[in-house]
């Protein structure tokens, strides 16, 4: 039987800008929270494509039907919700005719369900189709809307007027022709604007190229442009959307960059770009477990910088102020000739374990593996990302890990430029230390994708643990919730932010089964992605709800909101 502790480790320093905790903004929610019982699993169902099978889902609330990305297959499955303990697929639509080679999100209003692909190649720009619930392609737009290159999620706006992506961008490799890394090998990341009003369906494509210029202005503000030879414009790499509710902005996560763009929606042009700053891991309640070796559960102060990374991204608006709310995945990247190769067939990954990467200056007890020396790390940090070169030979002195294994409220940005993003609230280590009481015999285990089976205890503890990726916020019984998805660890958690400054904890949930096989579908519901919220009015139960799609499983869980006691 394993030893189970939990260590907590008071550190006392001075925290810089960028590294202030969760008590020197508000302090994370109690540890001793209660687990409420406010969600209640209602139904699931399964596309049957398993791994990849399940990835967004989107819901029209007049016609109740559900729409689900589905990978596996290339298309996407309609699924009658009027009885949502017993979804039934109504059809499958394919896009495999119109060149698609990846279906990424979906999103659904009003009768209108809005699909990003991916088309071609990867430095391919990619397609938006418009169609009915019923699958019908919208007339005059049947061979879709060009948008920018990998068109990563997309949302409708409130008022429904306006289709949103994010356009990731990523690159096929870091290496140069002629001297110059060229856009078909890293092409520009950008957000696209589709006016549903307009007689014919075109996308407005926004780019970077305007904030060329301000690459140390982005780096002094706490985000990361470092990709070896790439202009601002190559390197940002949309991520994920939110929308104000009047519809004017539009918030879009930049993952690998650790930032946060602006778009104004009337001017249609990005207009800020918000470095997100790093996470000090090295304080009371913002630690985390950063040993896979060591057999036990150690959640504790440690010297290393946390970069933020979202993924998802909401927003809410509380006492007349708008604030934003990520989940912090976190993400590395793997491309030829990014660590200083010139191989464009051989992959080179940025996150290496610290006790390769860490300098002389840090001791030998702490690259050990039982302390810190697993931790992936990057040698792209803020002090090298302005022009010195980078080899896997690298080495660092002050340890930047991806992630911050939390979700943080932003205040959200209303001036125009390169500025520091202002952080209200952190959870610090509060996911960890939950999961670690919820659910210690499997605490930061994922699932392995070759065996089908659950992976061991602590497997995901040196690189991003629980891996907070998606939320979705709603109002409900007079107060407003947030629930967030652990990719990894498959759990999901439940928040009141009525009061987004104070967070609290309601509720965790974890409807995987450790002993069942994603392969052969008898895992439940395993690695969550998209997540959506669901009011009263338009929920097929007339019960507000909370629906989740889980990658690995290809599956998709209704959860029913009841009122809190």
């Amino acid at each position: 039987m394993k030893k189970l502790t939990i260590t907590l480790v008071l550190s006392i320093m001075t925290a810089s800008i960028f590294g202030a905790g969760a008590n020197a903004l508000g302090g994370s929610t109690t540890s001793n929270a209660p687990n409420g019982s406010e969600l209640k699993l209602l139904a699931s169902y399964s596309t049957g494509s398993g791994i990849a099978g399940a990835e967004i889902s989107a819901v029209d609330a007049k016609s109740k039907r559900l729409f689900i990305t589905n990978g596996k297959t290339n298309s996407i499955e309609i699924v009658d919700i009027a009885n949502a303990k017993k979804p039934k697929l109504i059809k499958s639509v394919s896009f495999s005719d119109k060149g698609v080679t990846g279906i990424q999100s979906v999103a659904a209003q009003n009768g209108v369900v809005v699909v990003a692909t991916s088309v071609g190649e990867a430095t391919t720009a990619g397609k938006v189709f418009v169609m009915d619930t019923n699958g019908v392609l919208r007339a005059g737009a049947t061979d879709g809307v060009t948008v920018g290159v990998l068109p990563d999620s997309i949302h409708i706006s409130p008022n429904g007027r306006y289709v949103i992506t994010a356009d990731e961008a990523q690159p096929k490799n870091y290496c140069l022709t002629n001297g110059v890394l060229t856009e078909t090998s890293d092409p520009k990341g950008s957000v696209s604007i589709i006016d549903l009003q307009a007689k014919s369906l075109s996308a407005t494509v926004l780019d970077f190229s305007s904030f060329n210029d301000r690459k140390s202005a982005i780096t002094y503000a706490g985000g990361r442009v470092f990709g070896p030879g790439a202009s601002v414009a190559q390197d940002l790499e949309p991520e994920y959307v939110t929308i104000s509710p009047d519809g004017s902005t539009a918030w879009v996560t930049l993952q690998e960059n650790n930032a946060i763009a602006t778009v104004d929606l009337a001017s249609k042009s990005i207009v800020g770009i918000s470095g997100l700053g790093f996470k000090n891991h090295n304080l009371y309640n913002t630690g985390l477990d950063s040993s896979d070796r060591d057999n036990v559960i150690d959640i504790g102060a440690r010297n290393i910088q946390g970069m933020y990374q979202p993924d998802a991204i909401g927003s809410v608006v509380a006492g007349g102020n708008t604030y934003l709310i990520t989940a912090n995945e976190g993400d590395a990247r793997e491309y030829p000739c990014l660590m200083g190769g010139t191989d464009p067939t051989k992959l080179e990954a940025e996150d290496l374990r610290l006790s390769v990467a860490g300098d002389s200056t840090l001791s030998s007890t702490f690259k050990s593996d039982a302390v810190a020396g697993r931790m992936k790390v990057t040698p792209f940090s803020p002090a090298s990302v302005t022009g010195t070169v980078v080899t896997a030979n690298t080495k660092v002195s002050t340890p930047y890990s991806f992630g911050a294994r939390s979700f943080s409220v932003w205040k959200a940005p209303t001036l125009e430029g390169v500025f520091p993003a202002q952080r209200i609230f952190d959870s610090g280590d509060e996911i960890e230390r939950i999961v670690a009481s919820e659910r210690s015999k499997l605490f930061n285990a994922d699932w392995n994708t070759t065996t089908g089976l659950v992976s061991s205890f602590e497997s995901r503890s040196a690189s991003k643990g629980p891996e907070p990726e998606g939320l979705a916020i709603g109002t409900a019984y007079g107060r407003t919730w947030m629930i967030l998805v652990l990719e990894r660890d498959s759990g999901v958690m439940l928040y009141d932010i009525t009061d987004p400054v104070k967070p609290q904890f309601r509720q965790y949930l974890n409807t995987s089964i450790p002993g069942g096989d994603i392969i052969l579908g008898t895992a439940g519901n395993v690695s969550p992605e998209g997540a959506l919220f669901l009011d009263g009015k338009k929920s097929p139960t007339g019960k507000p709800m909370f629906i989740i799609s889980y990658e690995l499983s290809g599956t998709v869980a209704m959860f029913e909101l009841t009122a809190p006691k």
